[in-house]
């Protein structure tokens, strides 16, 4: 009897072993976001999308760009993200290497971002380039811009965060053009010229500006006072039609632009007043930087702020793959319950495809 006792108290204990381990696998794959459920294949022929074919959730996972780190190669994939932004790597293959992996057999593929302003950069292991604040002429601006968007495209990267047309940078002290408004919006212009003869689309930032003259947005809550000097270059290059994406700060704004008290990346009074004269991307800049995230008290009313505000693409650095998924799903109840209009993601999702070179039904 004894001897049966011990046997079942064995079992017993395998039982809970398997148990254990199996749980903690389960864990484990839960947490690499192993468990989210891929998207359907989206039918792309010559280079024409049907959004009425795409789901609500493919439709909002085109509006997110996320880090693109190898531990995430599947969940980005399978919620078919609109993008991945690079950080340092060691060497030129290894950005190359990591971006084919990241574009194989993707029908519609990943935006792939840098923050490649030649100043701090993460290509710092491979390369130096000029920072912006000694670029004095239009053609060392041009020449600038062609030399980088050269670079970046031999590597896989189609979408650069600069030019920084902040007046001034207070901050960092390298990212800004020298000179006056005029002069740096020309300066500007010329970069973007020269970056995107190579294929790499521009970004304008930090919209309204003087994102770079007060306390560092990553780490505080800041506001400014916005003059028609600061808004100067932005409407300079919207009118001249270089800049295809402006990337909108998380400062609190007042003055030309009043954010009514809400960081400007929130505020649907400055994207629409943005959107009146510029039809090209609004991008977030980080989401998780302090400025934002410390105005909200949950992330979910931060996510839905950011898109019901009017932003194209939302920039969301969480590695944690369920994090992202999560913000998706959040948004996409915020869609169906009506207080995001679908009809705006639809028109955000538009300006996407159509920068990524596809027309759109």
């Amino acid at each position: 009897m004894k001897k049966k006792s011990v046997g079942i108290q064995k079992k017993v204990f395998l039982v809970l072993v398997v148990i254990v381990l199996f749980l903690s696998v389960l864990n484990l794959v839960k947490a690499k976001g192993l468990l989210i459920p891929e998207q359907q294949p989206v039918d792309v022929k010559n280079k024409i999308v049907d959004l009425q074919k795409l789901t609500l959730e493919q439709k909002i996972a085109q509006m997110v760009i996320a880090v693109g780190i190898k531990e995430n190669y599947w969940p980005w994939r399978n919620m078919q993200l609109g993008g991945i932004h690079l950080f340092a790597r060691q060497t030129e293959n290894i950005f190359n290497n990591t971006i084919i992996d990241f574009q194989y057999q993707m029908s519609i593929p990943f935006f792939v971002t840098s923050d490649l302003e030649g100043c701090v950069s993460p290509f710092g292991f491979i390369r130096q380039f000029t920072p912006a604040s000694e670029i004095d002429s239009v053609e060392k601006a041009f020449d600038k811009g062609v030399e980088e968007g050269r670079f970046l495209y031999r590597l896989g990267f189609n979408l650069n965060f600069a030019p920084v047309v902040d007046l001034k940078d207070d901050i960092w002290k390298c990212r800004s053009f020298p000179g006056n408004e005029t002069e740096i919006s020309k300066l500007a212009q010329a970069y973007l010229t020269g970056l995107q003869t190579q294929d790499v689309l521009g970004t304008a930032k930090h919209y309204p500006g003087k994102t770079l003259m007060v306390k560092d947005p990553h780490k505080y809550i800041v506001a400014a006072e916005i003059g028609k000097k600061d808004l100067y270059p932005y409407e300079y290059l919207a009118e001249k039609g270089e800049v295809k994406a402006i990337m909108v700060s998380h400062i609190i704004t007042s003055g030309r632009i009043d954010s009514e008290g809400v960081p400007s990346v929130v505020s649907k009074k400055v994207l629409d007043d943005l959107r009146t004269h510029f039809n090209g991307l609004i991008v977030s800049d980080e989401i998780h930087m302090l400025g934002l995230k410390n105005y909200y008290g949950t992330l979910d009313e931060m996510y839905i702020a950011v898109f019901k505000a009017g932003n194209d693409v939302v920039l969301n650095f969480d590695k944690d793959p369920n994090e992202i998924y999560h913000m998706i799903q959040v948004i996409k109840d915020a869609v169906e319950r009506g207080e995001i209009p679908e009809t705006q993601i639809d028109a955000s999702v538009t300006r996407i495809l159509e920068a990524k070179g596809f027309s759109v039904e």
